[in-house]
């Protein structure tokens, strides 16, 4: 057995999906509509993968779910920063495919159609605590807060609300990419 090359990344992470409410399969429910298109990415402040560092690093995943996320028969596409070094792309790559363990592995077996990796231009942008991913000519993903269902108030709290992060308010794409292998 090979020996597992550490890794580790701080940074901002945002998640958005064509589910018509917030993100259904955090709850083991099923995605609505099917099949569900989602966005995650992330913006590395510090990061490396053994002694290759990962600074200042974008990277997208896009998924095609299905049916119920825990079911499988994921399509799985990553979009590495077209400003990474060959050491960088493959660090990154081995990462998000699972191959240098953790969460990544975990998920790995709900993967059927991993898509080849492309390194892309990565826009992420913060602006009033909300998040703006933009992959020019693929893609453009945004979050919006949770609308409080009480007439006049305020958006909810993200920080108040189960299954969110500081980085996370809320869910919503507006595009999918177009994936091909």
């Amino acid at each position: 057995m090979a020996a597992e090359t550490s890794w580790r990344m701080r940074g901002d992470v945002m998640e958005a999906c064509s589910c018509a409410t917030t993100c259904p399969c955090n709850f083991g429910s099923d995605p609505i509509p099917l099949p569900c298109d989602a966005i995650i990415g992330w913006r590395i402040q510090e990061g490396h993968r053994g002694d290759i560092r990962l600074d200042g690093l974008n990277v997208v995943l896009y998924l095609r779910i299905p049916g119920n996320a825990f079911q499988g028969g994921w399509t799985l596409g990553v979009y590495l920063d077209q400003r990474a070094n060959q050491q960088q792309a493959d660090a990154l790559t081995s990462i998000f495919s699972g191959q240098a363990g953790s969460w990544p592995a975990v998920l790995g077996s709900l993967i059927a159609n991993p898509l080849v990796p492309k390194q892309v231009p990565i826009q992420f942008e913060t602006v009033d605590g909300e998040h703006r991913i933009t992959v020019p000519g693929l893609l453009e993903v945004g979050t919006e807060r949770v609308p409080n269902p009480l007439p006049g108030q305020p958006p909810l709290d993200p920080r108040s609300v189960i299954w969110r992060s500081r980085s996370t308010p809320a869910r919503r794409a507006y595009g999918a990419p177009r994936c091909s292998s």
